[in-house]
């Protein structure tokens, strides 16, 4: 990958660019990772506990901050422009009108953010099958689209912009929308929707991305096959990105997809329950609360569901006892906890803890093995305690069933 310094640096340097392999970079990084556990190793070492060392503190503080320092300037240097991913698919465009015989515009925008070379690497093939879709399903016909009072050409716009931690990439069409009837008939016939459910919008688009999930009436060259949003969503997961879909009929579908500036560190929030230590990205956060015994509501639908009442507006609560326990015996009342609201693209999800500890940046390391199959993590935070801290992805918390 490419190191490309700003116009002013460029041209007090001569106007010299460095190009480093990003496997190197990789272990740049890696080494920035274990010298941050280091430094919090020894500045919370408990042979220096009790001790009054005001020169030490205040070393301790600035080699802290030159730490974070580092570990921002190592990110940086593997982020890279999303527009490379976004010209390898105008290429791909002018493919897909020779084989769909339609017209289409491609329009890109905020080719300039920069995203982790990681991601990038691993986001055109997804990103591909957006696209194809797009072209095929979303689309209509040059004489459909005339029938529609539409131009003839249709339009994909790929967008990309920053939000907050996150890097957020728009696929939209301006084609015939998803079909909600035929979506819907597909769902209940694979079981993903019961006989008489009328799921909300938001909900019924999910199953597009179940594996194996397909529309088409035959095989062609782009579709059919039931593989290809599947994959998207395998690599989000992986990614620890989310998905959102929305459409309208007759107007067209917008995929969006949330992922991480950076993969190798966490801004977030540091939870304990129990023994246990969790850690959840800042941005997840919504609000933290302390309820009151009218607050809390339990709910008989088939089994106990507990609801917080929040100024009006009923929050499902998720127990992280009853997912990595698996008991809901001995459950303590929510006037006896913190209860932390976290955003999902579910809705909001009230998540009790007995504590909240602190903030701090984090070295996430992902699950290998057996504990890849862990419910409801993205993987472990290095804690600048030495400790160990489970990170939770708070959209499959939402997601799944207890228990």
């Amino acid at each position: 990958m490419s190191v490309d310094m700003d116009a002013q640096s460029e041209k007090s340097a001569g106007g010299a660019l460095l190009r480093v392999s990003s496997d190197k970079i990789g272990r740049l990084m890696d080494l920035v990772g274990e010298l941050s556990l280091s430094v919090s190793e020894t500045i919370n070492s408990p042979d220096l506990a009790g001790r009054e060392l005001v020169a030490f503190e205040a070393a301790a503080y600035r080699l802290s901050s030159l730490v974070r320092e580092v570990q921002d300037a190592a990110t940086e240097l593997r982020l890279v422009p999303v527009g490379e991913v976004f010209r390898r698919l105008r290429r791909m465009i002018r493919e897909l009108e020779r084989e769909t015989g339609k017209e289409i515009d491609l329009e890109i925008i905020g080719e300039t953010t920069a995203i982790d070379k990681l991601v990038a690497d691993r986001l055109y093939d997804p990103l591909l099958h957006v696209v194809r879709n797009a072209a095929d399903h979303g689309i209509e016909s040059p004489e459909r689209r005339r029938a529609a009072s539409k131009s003839e050409a249709g339009r994909i716009t790929l967008s990309a912009s920053q939000a907050g931690s996150d890097v957020r990439v728009v696929v939209k069409d301006d084609g015939a929308g998803l079909n909600r009837k035929t979506i819907l008939k597909k769902a209940r016939e694979r079981g993903l929707v019961g006989p008489t459910e009328e799921p909300e919008p938001s909900q019924l688009w999910k199953v597009i991305f179940e594996p194996g999930f397909s529309t088409a009436q035959g095989i062609t060259k782009l579709s059919g096959r039931g593989v290809g949003m599947d994959v998207l969503n395998t690599t989000m997961k992986e990614l620890r990105g989310r998905i959102s879909v929305d459409s309208e009929e007759g107007q067209g579908t917008s995929v969006s997809l949330h992922i991480p500036v950076s993969l190798a560190f966490i801004d977030s929030i540091l939870l304990r329950l129990g023994n246990q230590l969790f850690s959840v990205p800042v941005e997840d956060v919504s609000e933290i609360v302390k309820p009151d015994a009218s607050d809390h509501i339990t709910v008989s639908a088939g089994g106990n569901s507990e609801m917080l009442r929040l100024r009006g507006v009923f929050l499902p609560v998720r127990r992280l006892e009853t997912f990595y326990n698996g008991t809901r015996h001995g459950l303590r009342p929510l006037t006896e906890m913190v209860v932390i609201v976290f955003n999902t693209l579910a809705g909001p999800i009230a998540v009790p803890v007995d504590e909240v500890l602190d903030r701090q940046q984090v070295v996430m390391k992902p699950l290998a093995g057996a504990l890849a199959k862990v419910r409801a993590s993205w993987g472990c935070a290095l804690l600048a305690s030495g400790d160990v801290a489970l990170v939770l992805d708070c959209e499959r918390l939402a997601a799944e069933d207890e228990g």
